[in-house]
């Protein structure tokens, strides 16, 4: 009644080399389509003159497109499209500012209307400058 609990060490030794004779194949079949890459992409990439002026040539022509980035990053402001986002940042921040220019005089109203202060002693308190009025 003994029931089999797994493979016998002969059996497990067996499996394990089949296994790994496996995986050496695979490896060889791999590392062969390899190396035969490897040979077809050597062609055309012979060190030659021309190829060597080629190289030189295209480093040249990287180092100019460089150049033309960085010398058009100095006149980025005066172009249209960023102009124009300025101009619309500006009307946000102004708008902003405007509203809470707008809260503040509620609040200095109600503090008259709740605490019966007079204004100029409301601004002294907060420190509220007499000139303070919207951004037209």
């Amino acid at each position: 009644m003994s029931k089999k609990r797994g493979l016998s060490v002969e059996e497990k030794r067996s499996r394990m080399m089949e296994i790994f004779f496996e995986t050496l194949a695979e490896s060889s079949r791999r590392k062969e389509s390899l190396q035969q890459s490897i040979e077809k992409s050597k062609i055309g990439r012979q060190d030659t003159a021309e190829r060597a002026a080629l190289i030189k040539e295209l480093a040249a022509l990287r180092r100019k497109n460089e150049q033309l980035k960085a010398e058009i990053g100095k006149y980025k402001e005066c172009d249209p499209d960023v102009v124009e986002e300025i101009r619309q940042a500006n009307k946000v921040a102004k708008e902003a500012a405007n509203r809470w220019t707008d809260n503040i005089f509620a609040v200095k109203s109600w503090a008259k209307r709740k605490f019966g202060f007079e204004e100029n002693r409301i601004d002294k308190s907060f420190g509220i400058p007499e000139d303070f009025d919207y951004i037209d």
